[in-house]
């Protein structure tokens, strides 16, 4: 398999041939000897749909993802990040190009990470001053946002000491990270000095999609409809007895679990869903259909959302309810297998 360093032999080519979007848009770049690329240009969106970055890479094979980005929503950038990471993609930054603010937490997602010097900006977390929050609120608000992409970093394998750099400075005040940082806060974990390129074989347009497109994209539609139904009626059928609970734990979980961020072996995830069904032995989840976001490759699919939950306890006479957020990675075959869950309560 090519290493993420070859790639690097086209990094030239990729300003320009970019055009800059307000939306997010992806773009496929290819170059004889090398692995082909996508390029994510725009702002993130609140709530941006992302189902056209799993058929970009469906379509064009990129194993590579290179951002031209100022930021935009945390959520959706994160979201985008865990979409890669369950992909298996790398990630490559220049500094011709920008990947600065929330865009910073999508490149956390890549499996491989490479990035020039000065090529990845950070800041600290704000709202707009006509967002209608009052101080206090928005102080609140920033706080729990800090926390989740704190913990985000932490999931992507980066050092969360990088929120110390970020806070220092707002969004007026971009910090653009050095090399040497990049590498000891591990935003970065590879590194390479880029190689001449030979501009003649560069192609100006982006790759054609193969002609059997239409029928891949049908089979991966399939593939994440079984995957969202898998997630959904594990997490669902988590409000049964606590033994068919358990039982579907024991029979869809791997051996080894990247478990809320740590690798995690099954006995002490079952042992850890024991603890909490015998806390609330009344249990009823209901997952949001609409929140639901799929996506697949390299024999992976991560699916993610939300859920609404109710868990009751008459022995204690404790009640709660809320909603949660959910992140399932599935390792697909003749018996899929959960290789890594995370989430968290909204509210």
């Amino acid at each position: 398999m090519r290493s993420v360093l070859e790639i690097l032999a086209v990094w030239s080519i990729i300003a320009a041939s970019t055009i800059f979007a307000n939306a997010l848009e992806y773009k496929p770049i290819s170059s004889p000897g090398a692995l082909p690329f996508l390029i994510v240009s725009g702002e993130f969106g609140i709530n941006e749909p992302l189902n056209e970055f799993s058929s970009a890479i469906t379509s064009s094979g990129a194993r590579v993802i290179v951002f031209d980005s100022p930021g935009g929503s945390v959520g959706s950038a994160m979201h985008l990040g865990r979409m890669i990471r369950a992909a298996g993609l790398d990630t490559l930054q220049v500094r011709q190009l920008q990947c600065a603010s929330a865009c910073s937490l999508a490149f956390m997602g890549g499996v491989r990470r490479v990035a020039d010097p000065g090529s990845i900006g950070v800041h600290r977390s704000s709202f707009a001053p006509d967002s209608g929050m009052s101080s206090d609120e928005a102080v609140t608000n920033v706080q729990a946002v800090t926390a989740e992409i704190m913990s985000y970093m932490a999931e992507m394998g980066v050092d969360p000491k990088l929120m110390a750099v970020a806070l220092s400075y707002d969004k007026s005040d971009m910090r653009y990270l050095s090399a040497s940082e990049m590498t000891e806060l591990r935003v970065t974990n590879l590194t390479s000095a880029p190689p001449t390129v030979d501009m003649s074989q560069v192609p100006s347009t982006p790759i054609p999609q193969p002609a059997e497109a239409s029928a891949n994209e049908q089979q991966e539609r399939q593939l994440e409809g079984a995957a969202a139904a898998f997630v959904k009626g594990l997490i669902e059928r988590h409000g049964d007895n606590q033994e068919m609970a358990i039982a579907q734990v024991l029979t869809s979980y791997a051996g080894i679990v990247d478990y809320y961020g740590k690798p995690t072996d099954l006995s002490t995830i079952v042992a850890d869903k024991k603890s909490y069904f015998q806390r609330w032995p009344e249990r009823a989840y209901h997952v949001r259909d609409e929140s639901v976001m799929v996506t697949c490759g390299n024999a992976r699919c991560m699916v993610s959302g939300k859920y609404d939950w109710v868990v009751r306890s008459l022995p204690r006479s404790k009640q709660a309810k809320g909603v949660a957020s959910f992140s399932y990675t599935i390792a697909i075959g003749p018996n899929p297998k959960i290789i890594a869950e995370t989430g968290h309560v909204v509210r």
